[in-house]
């Protein structure tokens, strides 16, 4: 196991031939398939978490709960927040923009905000609308000031934001210790999902990422979290429609076949197309 500061640097070890199995978004999958960074390709063989999903948390773009912004149209001429240039929160903003017919070039100021400092830029009304994610949008959304004006899901429906990819030259060689590999994934979701295991998952959760344990059981692993499939599974089209709004937003030259990449045979239990 290695540890990555994000999915590029994800991408960067399969390139290099120094791992076999990685975490990447869509962004990153999408771009490294079309550049053929990897020798032999990749498939996906397994989700990790979806946004969007009706029911559990989405990634939302919030104001002030007094501001007169109601609607996408009132952020005309206004400033909003996105982490950075080109990500998955970014595209989501101009992918609704344009739904509600707003030009996000023309009519509106976009502006990088790192995730920890949205809500107080909102508040300081250094900007006038800005998203958050978990876990920060959690324990903001409890101090009763701020206000949704829309989510992820608005703009792409349910979608996957990462998943687990294998380079196609391990997967060939070595296709058994994948399966393997992804029956204890699954094995560990499942536990971590089961009530009767509740405290000790939250004292392993908080360990590791050095969060608080009572912060952590307000939402990780329920409704209030991402949505997971507790059996690893992903579709096609969870994943291609946030990779087709990257092409028509120009982010990419040309499109991703992304069914052409995914094989969930892997997994433990048998996926639903």
């Amino acid at each position: 196991m290695t540890f990555t500061r994000g999915t590029p640097e994800a991408g960067t070890l399969l390139a290099a031939d120094q791992a076999d199995m990685a975490t990447l978004s869509f962004a990153v999958f999408a771009t490294s398939v079309l550049k053929n960074i990897v020798p032999g390709g990749m498939t996906i063989v397994s989700d990790n978490y979806q946004d969007g999903r009706p029911g559990y948390a989405q990634n939302t773009f919030f104001v002030l709960k007094d501001s007169p912004i109601t609607s996408t149209q009132d952020l005309k001429g206004k400033k909003v927040g996105i982490n950075a240039f080109g990500s998955a929160v970014d595209l989501a903003l101009r992918v609704k923009l344009k739904k509600d017919g707003i030009d996000p070039r023309k009519d509106l100021t976009i502006v990088e905000v790192a995730f920890p400092n949205q809500a107080a830029a909102i508040r300081e009304k250094r900007i006038d609308c800005g998203i958050l994610i978990l876990p920060f949008m959690n324990a903001e959304i409890r101090k009763g000031d701020l206000r949704s004006l829309f989510t992820g899901g608005d703009a792409f429906g349910p979608y996957s934001v990462i998943f687990q990819v294998v380079t196609n030259q391990f997967l060939k060689k070595n296709p058994e210790a994948v399966k393997s590999f992804l029956a204890d994934y699954v094995r560990g979701l499942h536990w971590f999902y089961d009530p009767s295991n509740r405290r000790k998952a939250l004292e392993i959760t908080a360990e590791f990422t050095k969060s608080p344990a009572e912060v952590l059981d307000s939402y990780f692993m329920t409704e209030r979290d991402y949505y997971r499939d507790r059996n690893g599974c992903v579709g096609a089209a969870t994943i291609q429609t946030p990779i087709d709004a990257m092409h028509n937003e120009g982010l990419i030259d040309r499109p991703v076949k992304v069914s052409e990449h995914l094989n969930t045979s892997y997994l433990p239990y048998a996926c639903s197309a």
